[in-house]
Order: C-alpha cells, then structure tokens, then sequence
C-alpha cells in the first residue's frame, strides 16, 4: 500500500511521512546504490581490516567504565549469555574450537561490502568471544551475575529473569548510543586507508556510514532508552534486589518451555498499536533462555510498569492465551512460533547451535520454491528489519508466515 508524503507515518512518530520514515527509505536506497562490493579485493580487504579496527574500538575496555550506577571502574569483557551454559547447551566443537552461530555485530560491519557475506545472519564465534561487551567491572560482573552463572545464592525464578534482561538491556543500551555517534567515520585521502583506496570508492564509502548514522538518529529513542537505565539502576542499587524491589519498577512475564532448546536471544523493543506515537513508550526486554542447572528454558518479557496497562488487552493477552493453549499441548506450534518472531524482531544478539544452522540449510521445502529453511529465516529477518519500529501489518505478517516454516525447537 502507497504511503502519501503528507500522511501519518506508520511507525506512529506523530510525524508526516515525509518527516519521518520517507527520509529513512531515501537513505537506505541512496545506501543500495552506493554499495561498494563491486570494488577490486585489494581495496576490499583494506576496507574490512579498517572496519574490524573501529569496532575493536567499540569492544575495547579502554576508556570506558562500568555501566553500574556511580562505578568508575574499567569494565571487563561480559558474555550476555554466561559462557558455561553456551559451552553445554549451544556450542559444537569446530576448526574454530566451541562455536556457536551467532547474530555477531563485529561480523555484520566488518563484511558489509563483501558480495558474498553482506546479507548473512548468523557468523561462526568462539564461545570466549560471543555476545561478549565491555559492559561491567570484574567485582560487579561477579557480584551481580553470580546467581545466574555459578547460582550462588539461588535466585528467585523472578530474580533469575531479570538479571537476564538486566545485562541484555545494557547490551542494548550500549550498542543503541554506539550506532548514534558519528565516530568521525569519513575516510579522509590524506592519510591511512585512504591513500590506498580510489576517490570513487571512499566517497562512497563515506556516503554510506554518514547515511547509516542519520538513520540511527531517526529511529532511535535515547530519551526512552536513558529513563529506562535509570529504572534499572533505581532497581539495582544493591547486587541482588529482592522480588518485590523488582516489582516496583518492572512486570516480569516468564513461559516456562516444555523442552530444552538450542538456540538464544535477546533484545529490546517498544511497542505501538496504532493508536499512540511509539516514542511515548518504554521498551519491553525479550529473551529466549535454553535450561540452565535446575532452571528450565524459558521465553520471558520483562515490561516496565508504566506500559503495562497499555500492553495488557494486546501483547500480554497474546502471549497469555498462547501459552495457555501451548502447556495444554493444543497447540503447541503457535507459541513457538510467537517466540521466534519477538526474538527475531527485537534481538541482535541471537546464537544457534552450528547443528542447527547446518539443519536449516539441509531442509528445503517445496512449497517456497525450493528454498532453505535458513533462507527463510534470513528473508524473515530482512523483512523485520525493514519495518523495524513501523506497524506494517501486511510485512510482519509475511515475516510471521516464513518463520512458521522454520524449524528452530
């Protein structure tokens, strides 16, 4: 359906279409146009080393501090799924030792312009290095992880959710503010690569990361994103808030699953129906937790309070019938299937089991013209991106209907 410039945008900024999501679509083909994977391989692999340097910027401790509310110390590298649980649960050993798949963000950026890699989902990681972010210092990545790594105390089925949703969220939190800083990212022909790339290729180069951050600018809700730390520091002031401290703040939904899984995620979205601008609400934490010692697998939502009211009679209700009718085992197919589309639709940071990924390539189906089922779950996730913030009800649709033919439990 044809959006008029002068209407409402979709994705319920308040803003015309025009002001708003318009702009985004002329950035990302302006972005398509400037594709460089036509360049020659010398200039590519100079390009990707450059790429892989910056974002060693981002992982790097140097120069940051621990994201726990008035700690100035340097922050370790923090795996967002403890690594124990994705060494016995996810990770196969390969030429690469344990690895899992993973969503990787360093491998997105770095492979951009490789025509081979440039839409890939899932990258092979080490389990030492998945999902891992300088989010903590050493003592409170110890002291407040403690219950959900080693279970030293126990926690609350609760307290175990939230601490999951904690770190996810800093994760979040952290890549969302990365994404919005220009990082003086233009490539200048002075010095550096710049001396060795054409002119034509570093304009375009330039083109595409400055057209990358004005779309960042556009989507992201910093002011949302910041009140939504302060509410989890106002919960963690101390390392182990207690069910009720959590309760103060935040609504904690968690689906028990019925067997183990393979396969994690995480993430952070906010939600809008059509009815009000998206940028009036927090977002809701989602994440996928395969069975850990005596805690099973679990789907959760964690929503601040302030939306709960909002969500209750539409998200809340969804997922409360689904799951309803999937502990009943009436219909087992659709909760799964929900829980792939809020992991695949709010996450980056998923990782499958390379048995998985090798399953899903091996499955075709007839009925989608002989395409894999991970080429099903790639155009899911192209679709999901494209309407990432945008109440598309005809994409998501589409997107909901491919991952209902992909066998991820």
């Amino acid at each position: 359906m044809r959006i008029g410039r002068n209407a409402m945008c979709p994705c319920n900024s308040g803003k015309k279409y025009k002001k708003c999501h318009l702009i985004i679509e002329k950035l990302r083909k302006q972005m398509e146009r400037n594709n460089i994977r036509e360049i020659s391989e010398n200039e590519r692999k100079q390009l990707q080393s450059y790429d892989r340097e910056r974002m060693k910027h981002f992982f790097d401790s140097k120069g940051k501090k621990c994201l726990y509310s008035n700690c100035n110390r340097s922050p370790i590298q923090s795996h967002t799924f403890p690594r124990n649980m994705l060494e016995k649960q996810i990770a196969r050993k390969t030429n690469n030792g344990y690895s899992v798949f993973s969503s990787d963000i360093k491998n997105i950026i770095s492979n951009l312009q490789d025509p081979k890699l440039y839409d890939e989902f899932f990258y092979e990681v080490n389990i030492n290095n998945a999902g891992t972010m300088p989010l903590f210092c050493k003592e409170h990545d110890s002291q407040i992880f403690s219950p959900i790594e080693t279970f030293k105390p126990i926690p609350t089925e609760k307290q175990y959710i939230f601490l999951y949703a904690y770190r996810f969220f800093l994760y979040h939190f952290s890549k969302e503010k990365y994404a919005l800083i220009d990082n003086q990212n233009a490539i200048g022909s002075e010095k550096g690569v710049g001396k060795s790339l054409s002119s034509d290729t570093r304009n375009r180069r330039n083109s595409i990361y400055a057209n990358a951050t004005k779309i960042a600018n556009t989507k992201a809700n910093i002011t949302n994103l910041d009140v939504l730390k302060v509410k989890f520091d106002q919960v963690m002031n101390h390392t182990l808030p207690s069910d009720a401290e959590i309760a103060e703040h935040f609504t904690v939904y968690s689906y028990k699953l019925k067997n183990n899984i393979h396969w994690c995620g995480a993430g952070c979205t906010e939600f809008s129906y059509n009815d009000t601008a998206i940028m009036n609400h927090l977002g809701c934490s989602f994440g996928l937790i395969p069975q850990n010692r005596d805690f099973p697998a679990y789907f959760y939502c964690v929503v601040p309070n302030e939306e709960v009211s909002y969500l209750e009679d539409k998200l809340i209700k969804l997922l409360r019938e689904s799951y309803k009718n999937y502990e009943s085992g009436k219909n087992i197919e659709t909760f799964e299937n929900l829980i792939k589309y809020y992991i695949i639709d709010s996450s980056e940071n998923i990782m499958i089991s390379p048995d998985i990924k090798e399953n899903l390539q091996k499955m075709t189906l007839k009925q989608s013209q002989g395409l894999s089922q991970y080429q099903l779950l790639k155009k899911a996730n192209q679709l999901l991106t494209e309407v990432k913030g945008i109440h598309n009800e005809k994409i998501r649709a589409i997107a909901y209907g491919l991952l209902d033919k992909v066998e991820l439990f």
